[in-house]
């Protein structure tokens, strides 16, 4: 696992851990388009999948980005992710909060995604639009956040409540908008 804030890996890795997993998963502290890839695992095409569960998102230079994870897979690995595309052109006030909320910008369409993807070297793609089940469950999560509002702010305090309400309500809105798609990628070496 490669992490880029330090305090994740940290986490990550103590976790890992206390599982007993530390022989099967190896932690990381880096940015992966900057890491040498030679010093992850066994270096390149050694990997049987790599996943990634809404991060890709926070960076903007795909190409690159899925290059890098086409490099470390073996030969019919998997590429496994699920993340935020444009389902169409956002609005001035979303791309604002995409960037300052959610902390990306540049989101792929549909089309150019999977260009992205065929240009890294990949085959079999499968785009699974997740975009109502997710924009459903935004709107779920920020219903519960606020409704259990007293014993959070008890256990984490005012403050931390209210960022995370800024932000479910971000995401919510970003969806609730129709602009904004969620999508479980996957995709194949050959």
């Amino acid at each position: 696992a490669i992490e880029l804030q330090e305090d994740v890996h940290k986490k990550a890795a103590e976790l890992t851990e206390r599982c007993k997993l530390e022989q099967l998963v190896s932690h990381y502290h880096g940015h992966f388009l900057d890491y040498n890839l030679e010093e992850l695992g066994n270096g390149p095409v050694s990997f049987d999948a790599v996943t990634s569960w809404l991060v890709f998102l926070h960076i903007p230079d795909k190409a690159a980005l899925l290059k890098n994870c086409f490099k470390m897979l073996k030969n019919d690995g998997i590429l496994y992710t699920e993340d935020y595309y444009m389902r169409e052109a956002f609005t001035d006030a979303e791309e604002i909060s995409l960037k300052s909320d959610v902390y990306c910008s540049d989101l792929p369409t549909k089309e150019k995604y999977i260009s992205e993807l065929e240009s890294a070297g990949f085959s079999d793609i499968e785009f699974v639009d997740k975009t109502t089940d997710w924009t459903v469950f935004v709107n779920e999560r920020l219903q519960a956040f606020i409704a259990g509002k007293e014993r959070f702010v008890r256990v984490h305090g005012e403050p931390t409540f209210d960022k995370l309400l800024h932000f479910y309500s971000a995401v919510a809105k970003l969806f609730n908008g129709g602009h904004l798609g969620g999508v479980r990628l996957l995709a194949k070496k050959k």
